[in-house]
């Protein structure tokens, strides 16, 4: 009988609980638990997200180095073209010179040509007198001498003819000996300039080749270089959206624990005015580099918009929560680096960027408190030197932080 009574009350239960509804905590439980979940899904995307983004960085400042060293490789060939181009100028110069050389050389070769047919003109006159004389020899005709005063004359006028035929001789043999050193001179100097010529002008077209190349390459890298920003440009959107719809999801979950519809938020903040919020960073220990507004892009050097302020502080320095509020953000942003995002209100948040890797001290989800430490200045993501770069959005929208700073 005991145990059919207990059976009893137990069904009695179970009638009792099909017909009543289950406590209105039981039913917040079962909606915490089911947005939790949804949260967790939206942070695994978000974590594959910022990884790919991540990544894609990784590869920009891959592609960034390559470039940088291809335009100076670029800058190198263009200026070893000039050299070349100067020297081929001056090897061009040289070969006018040599063949002005040339044809000043021909002029005194026509000059040392005739002369040298002139005394070859006077020798075979002398020959041509010794053979219509006979077996007549320059001694018989000093023996037919009649007397001794004629004998004197005849070898005198000999000793003259035998003189002036050896000076024709000799002056013939420099002459011709002048003739082939000049020839063989300007020869070799034509035959070396040209060979220095074609050298520079094969070393000419291989850089004018290299040059080409390396052009090629530069548009490979740039078309490489826009299609990665244009994916990562789509995957920081993406990344954005999930970022609103867990800041959504986490202020319903702050709904739902909230004790009383009465009781106020602890991370709403009254609406700002101006000069409210907390210093990122101690006093004394930055510098701005940075305003917000148009500046010159460190990386591109052109004229482009700067969302909030560059801070610039050694690596390591403690960082600020600016209010009390919600960390909607604790993670890497793309070109942001290591960045946290606090939602203080609905209208307000903040962004605090390049944070040191390992500077991390929030997560996601964490309420802070104004003042708090939540992370280090480091020089992730698109940075220069180690700084941090700090904006306030009012309704999504980005705002010069100075009118809300302290």
């Amino acid at each position: 009988m005991k145990t059919n009574g207990a059976v009893f009350s137990l069904l009695a239960c179970l009638i009792t609980w099909s017909i009543f509804p289950m406590p209105n905590t039981w039913a917040k439980q079962e909606s915490a638990a089911s947005i939790q979940k949804q949260l967790d899904d939206i942070r695994s995307q978000k974590k594959k997200k910022a990884q790919s983004v991540k990544s894609i960085d990784s590869e920009l400042e891959s592609i960034n180095k390559q470039e940088k060293q291809l335009n100076q490789d670029l800058m190198v060939i263009d200026l070893k073209r000039n050299e070349i181009q100067l020297k081929i100028d001056k090897l061009e110069q040289q070969i006018a010179y040599t063949r002005d050389e040339m044809v000043m050389t021909q002029e005194e070769l026509n000059e040392i040509s005739l002369r040298m047919a002139e005394r070859e003109s006077i020798l075979r006159a002398r020959v041509k007198a010794l053979y219509e004389q006979g077996n007549t020899t320059y001694l018989d005709l000093l023996l037919g001498s009649k007397n001794f005063g004629e004998f004197l004359i005849r070898l005198e006028s000999i000793q003259m003819i035998v003189n002036q035929d050896n000076q024709i001789l000799e002056e013939h043999q420099k002459d011709k000996d002048l003739l082939t050193k000049k020839e063989i001179s300007i020869k070799n100097s034509m035959d070396s300039v040209k060979l220095l010529m074609e050298e520079s002008e094969t070393f000419k077209i291989t850089l004018d080749q290299q040059y080409q190349k390396s052009l090629v390459l530069q548009a490979a890298l740039k078309e490489k270089q826009d299609k990665l920003t244009e994916i990562k440009d789509e995957e920081e959107q993406a990344l954005k959206e999930l970022m609103a719809v867990e800041a959504k999801k986490i202020a319903e979950t702050k709904k739902i624990k909230r004790p009383s519809p009465s009781a106020p938020s602890k991370s709403t903040m009254k609406s700002f005015r101006g000069g409210e919020l907390f210093l990122p960073l101690p006093s004394n220990s930055y510098r701005q580099t940075s305003a917000f507004g148009l500046r010159t892009d460190p990386f591109t050097g052109k004229s482009a918009g700067h969302n909030g302020l560059d801070l610039a502080a050694p690596k390591g320095t403690a960082i600020y929560a600016a209010e009390d509020g919600v960390v909607t953000i604790a993670s890497y942003m793309g070109g942001y680096g290591n960045a946290i995002v606090i939602k203080h209100n609905d209208e307000i948040s903040t962004l605090y960027a390049h944070i040191r890797e390992g500077g991390l001290m929030v997560e996601s989800g964490q309420e802070v408190k104004r003042g708090q430490k939540i992370a280090e200045v480091g020089s992730t993501g698109r940075s220069t030197g180690n700084h941090l770069h700090f904006t306030v959005y009012k309704n999504d929208n980005a705002v010069d932080p100075n009118e809300y700073l302290n």
